[in-house]
């Protein structure tokens, strides 16, 4: 069946909004051209019956004005950069701050609230794109952005493609809350993780260093265990996060591999997330509020859902030494992530 298209509203700027619905193999994801959100994935549970396991919402406003990123591609750098600035071959570049500070998912005005162009179609896929221009959040260059998502026999696929025309840095995930219930409480979600290792944060939930050992702490997800099993316990790093707020550290392996997994406890939904990234955000929702915003007129609440965003580390374009993740003229960024949904 092939992609349908409709409207979805106008944004604050008056620029008309989609909503592409794709289908295939009893799923069915919804996709909006503002902020290229996943508004909806819809899965069977053990029973057969349908649950749409992300948050989002009805209207376009809501998406504008209540925060949390639900659903968006966020850019041009996912996650935390310290002091609103980095560091591109020595040079220090100002950046646009949003968060006190710091910038946080490529600034006031990130990827998250830019309506995307549909510039392809498929039977069970769309690739929408974005420019973003030189300066853009202060990051340098000139940024061309495809972002494709698809559905096949294991789950949806999403693939960022971009390349620059001066040197800048990229970090580009999807910032979907799962509920693999289709609503509630979500700490009952049992999560195992391919990582020993974790960057523990400051108040400033700012890495404080790029990693330290998972054992023996709140942080173990090497065992599969619910999200709420140790999220109240009294560590330092809870307090910081307010809960799980955290890059997880992969086991180190090359290309698309195996990441998490997610069960959801009441409909028996097993999400596997798949990334060639080096690092995964657990992130519970801690200060979800959406003021009774969200779909069907039910607002969300702190813990209602679990994020995991593939990335490159955290403030990593304040620290060259934990790894090269400059985009250079000539060079291109192609990641994929896939949540694949396991059927006994």
């Amino acid at each position: 069946m092939a992609v349908s298209r409709e409207p979805f509203g106008t944004d604050r700027e008056g620029r008309n909004v989609e909503k592409l619905t794709l289908r295939r193999d009893g799923l069915e994801a919804e996709i909006i051209t503002f902020g290229a959100a996943l508004r909806a994935l819809r899965v069977p549970d053990r029973t057969g019956r349908p649950v749409d396991v992300v948050l989002g919402f009805d209207r376009v406003e809501d998406y504008e004005i209540c925060g949390g990123y639900l659903g968006a591609t966020v850019g041009r750098y996912a996650n935390r950069i310290a002091g609103a600035s980095c560091l591109i071959d020595g040079r220090r570049v100002a950046l646009e701050a949003n968060e006190g500070t710091k910038q946080l998912h490529g600034g006031p005005a990130g990827f998250s609230h830019r309506v995307f162009d549909v510039l392809e179609t498929g039977e069970s896929s769309v690739t929408l794109g974005y420019v973003s221009a030189d300066g853009e959040g202060g990051f340098p260059g000139t940024l061309t952005l495809r972002v494709t998502c698809a559905l096949d026999g294991r789950g949806l696929s999403l693939r960022y493609e971009a390349a620059s025309d001066k040197t800048t840095f990229c970090n580009i995930t999807n910032h979907s809350y799962f509920n693999l219930n289709g609503g509630g409480d979500a700490m009952g979600h049992a999560l195992w993780l391919a990582a020993g290792r974790y960057t523990p944060i400051g108040d400033d939930s700012i890495p404080a260093a790029m990693s330290a050992p998972a054992a023996g702490t709140p942080f173990d997800f090497t065992a599969e265990k619910t999200l709420g099993r140790d999220i109240g316990a009294d560590h330092p790093q809870l307090r910081c996060g307010g809960g799980y707020d955290h890059n997880f550290v992969l086991d180190p392996a090359q290309g698309l591999r195996l990441a998490a997994r997610l069960t959801g406890d009441r409909s028996g939904i097993v999400m596997e997330v798949w990334t060639e990234k080096p690092g995964v955000q657990l992130y519970t929702a801690n200060f979800l509020d959406t003021g009774g915003r969200g779909k069907g007129g039910r607002g969300y609440a702190p813990r209602q859902a679990v994020c995991l965003e593939t990335q490159f580390f955290p403030d990593s374009p304040n620290h060259p030494e934990w790894g090269d993740v400059l985009l250079r003229p000539g060079r291109r960024y192609d990641y994929t992530t896939e949540y694949r949904f396991v059927r006994g």
